[in-house]
Order: structure tokens, then sequence, then C-alpha cells
């Protein structure tokens, strides 16, 4: 009995933290002595802490079928940061009234590097975005070894988001179709509901207080992709690791018959 009171207190302690953690991830990042994984979740099971899932029915995307750049992304082999940005916009849904929430992720690291959240889905949100993205890297120019990647969506194609890319160096690639935009789609999800509807947000303003919480806590929280590290401490750790030992990425795609010949994202894959 003492046991299974530590347990519902551990679960209790990682859902204040990440509040829409599910029960097998749970054990799989804490990793608790003492107990199975099936044990785990099913005392989990008992005391309430089973999740819901949520559908996500509304398209945050507008995307121009006669304009945009291509997929860069063909089998590119990362060791880096800073080598793909991927960005994506999402709703969150307050009394009725959508709010768009606008993330910038580094591929490798999977740190969320930028975000914003506005009530409209104008362009200015993605550059709020990109801005703080540039301002966390502080790097002046890239020299096209940075590729930003997203859907074709208006906003991505803007005349004063691609200039600003242009400015600071950065290559411009765009997907056709939202599985080649895989990887930010899945942070999209954990940071809507992992994080965003567990809290009571009652307006814009708490919005992105929580926000700027849910991507803390995400950034701060063990990936298996990492080997169980943190976005955070990964990035720490890689700056001690030779550019010729470190593991590396590799981006797999395929030809698909869309627009522009468009090439799709097929799996990301660590070697």
């Amino acid at each position: 009995a003492d046991k299974r009171n530590l347990y519902i207190g551990l679960m209790h302690q990682i859902r204040e933290l990440h509040p829409g953690m599910g029960l097998r991830k749970m054990y799989n990042q804490f990793q608790p002595e003492g107990v199975g994984r099936d044990a785990f979740i099913a005392i989990g099971m008992e005391e309430g802490l089973r999740l819901q899932v949520n559908r996500n029915p509304t398209r945050t995307t507008r995307s121009s079928k006669r304009y945009g750049y291509p997929n860069l992304l063909g089998n590119l082999e990362l060791t880096n940061v800073n080598q793909v940005w991927s960005s994506d916009i999402t709703y969150f849904s307050i009394a009725g009234k959508h709010y768009y929430i606008v993330l910038i992720m580094d591929i490798y690291s999977r740190k969320i590097v930028g975000y914003s959240v506005a009530d409209h889905m104008k362009a200015t949100n993605n550059i709020a975005a990109l801005q703080s993205a540039l301002n966390l890297r502080g790097v002046d120019d890239y020299q096209k070894q940075l590729i930003h990647h997203s859907d074709r969506g208006s906003q991505y194609i803007s005349e004063d988001y691609t200039q600003l890319l242009v400015e600071f160096g950065i290559r411009i690639s765009m997907c056709g179709d939202v599985l080649e935009n895989a990887h930010i789609e899945r942070v999209n999800g954990t940071i809507k509901n992992e994080y965003l509807k567990y809290w009571q947000i009652q307006n814009l303003k708490e919005l992105k207080k929580c926000l700027k919480k849910a991507v803390l806590n995400y950034n701060n929280r063990s990936h298996n992709a990492l080997n169980g590290d943190t976005p955070n401490d990964f990035e720490v750790r890689l700056r001690a690791i030779p550019q010729n030992q470190r593991r590396k990425m590799k981006i797999y795609t395929q030809k698909m018959n869309s627009i522009n010949n468009t090439k799709q994202l097929d799996l990301f894959k660590s070697v």
C-alpha cells in the first residue's frame, strides 16, 4: 500500500509539470523502481488518470498552389542544430473562440526555438515566432546552412516572412502535404493536448503565459529520440562532441504525384 501511494504521488507530480503525459510514456521516461509497466499503468487507470483523446477538425493552413518553394529535405543527413527548422500553425479554442499558435522546432534537437500566439491568422504572428527563434539562436547570418521548412500556407509565402528568412541567409523549403511536416505536427499535438488543454485558460493573455510554460516544460522533458536527453540538455552535450562523432539523422523522402512534384517526408531516422 505504501509503494502504491508513492507511485500515485509520482503520477500526480508528473502531471503537474506534464498534464497531458500518458501513463505509458510516464513509465518509460521516469522508470519507477519496484513496479512493472503494466502494473504502473493499471494503478494509474484505477486512479482515474487515463487520458482522453481529442480530434483536431479545424484547418489552419490556407495554402497557395500557384506559389511556393520546393521541398529541400530530400535525403538530407543532419549532424547539428540550425540545419533544419520546421514550422507550423495550429489552433487552440477558448470559450468557442479560436486562437492561433505558431511553433518553430529545430529538427535535430527537437527543441522548440520559436513560438507565438494571436487571435488571427495573419503573417505577423508567424513573423513574431520567427523573430523569437532568431533572437534565441543569436546568429546574424546562417550563410544558407539553415533550411526553414513549412507548408505552403499564405503566411509562410508572404513577402515580409520570406524576406526575413532571406535577410538571415536561411534557405526556404515548403511541402505540399501534412505528412511532409510530420515532426512539427506531432509537437503541435503535444503542446495542445498534453499541456494547454489541462490548464484553466480564460483569455489570450493567459494563453500567452501558458504557452511559454508549455514550451519550457517541453524543452526540458526527455525524448526517446534523444536517448532520454531533454532538448536543452542534448544541445548542451552536443557542443562537446566532435562533428565527425555525432549521431547522424537522415531525412528520407519519396517522390509523389502532386503539384510541382513535391517530395514527401517519409521518415526521420537516426543512424
